[in-house]
C-alpha cells in the first residue's frame, strides 16, 4: 500500500526573478528568468528545510453585557519563509545581500583574478518574485508551489563559519503587498493533464 500523499517530507526549492515575471504553470519547469536559490536548490539548504510561516494579529471584540467575544478582527498578517543557504559561492551570496553587483577581475600577468560585492546594503531593499515549489499533497510525483509576487530578500543572522559544520547564510523572505495583484497563491496540482 503507497504512503498517504497528503503527508510531505520533502524540502521546498526556492526560485527568485524580477517582481513582475508570470510564474510558470503548476505543472511546468520554472525557466526563463527563474534563478534557483543555490547553485543546486534544495542540495544547499541545511536539514532545517523550507520554513513557511503564516502568522496573523487577531482582535477579539467583546461587548459590555458579555464575557465571551462577539467578533475577531484580523488587524495584521503576514507571509514569511525562512531557510539556511549553504552555497557561499560569489553570486549566491551577493543575490541574498540586497542583489548586489558581483565583480570580476581576471588574473592574469601575474595578478590574481576574484570576485568581489558590496557587503553594505543601505537603504534600499530589492525586491523579487519568489516561487517555492515541492511536491503536491494530492500525487507526490506532481508539484504544489507558493507563488509570491513581491517579496524583500535578506540575510537575517549569523555566518558561522565552524570546524564540521557547513557555514549558512540564514535567509528571510518576506512577503510584501501593495494591491490585489501582490497576492500569493498556493496552486496544488493535482492531476498530470493530456
Amino acid at each position: 500500500m503507497a504512503a498517504p500523499e497528503e503527508i510531505l517530507a520533502y524540502p521546498l526549492n526556492v526560485y527568485l526573478a524580477d517582481v513582475g515575471t508570470a510564474f510558470p504553470s503548476v505543472a511546468a519547469a520554472p525557466g526563463g528568468s527563474w534563478t534557483l536559490l543555490g547553485t543546486s536548490g534544495d542540495l544547499n539548504y541545511d536539514d532545517a528545510g523550507v520554513v513557511v510561516s503564516h502568522a496573523e494579529t487577531v482582535f477579539d471584540f467583546t461587548p459590555a453585557g458579555s464575557t465571551m467575544p462577539s467578533k475577531r478582527f484580523r488587524t495584521g498578517e503576514s507571509l514569511l519563509t525562512k531557510l539556511n543557504l549553504v552555497d557561499l559561492s560569489p553570486e549566491t551570496y551577493a543575490m541574498a545581500m540586497n542583489d548586489a553587483s558581483v565583480t570580476t577581475v581576471a588574473g592574469g600577468g601575474g595578478s590574481h583574478g576574484e570576485k568581489h560585492f558590496d557587503l553594505f546594503r543601505g537603504d534600499s531593499v530589492a525586491s523579487f518574485a519568489v516561487l517555492l515549489r515541492g511536491p503536491s499533497p494530492a500525487d507526490n510525483t506532481l508539484n504544489m508551489q507558493y507563488e509570491i509576487p513581491k517579496a524583500f530578500v535578506s540575510v537575517n543572522g549569523d555566518v558561522t563559519f565552524n570546524k564540521g559544520v557547513g557555514a549558512s547564510l540564514p535567509i528571510e523572505i518576506q512577503m510584501i503587498r501593495h494591491s490585489s495583484a501582490d497576492d500569493p497563491v498556493c496552486r496544488i496540482q493535482t492531476s498530470a493533464g493530456t
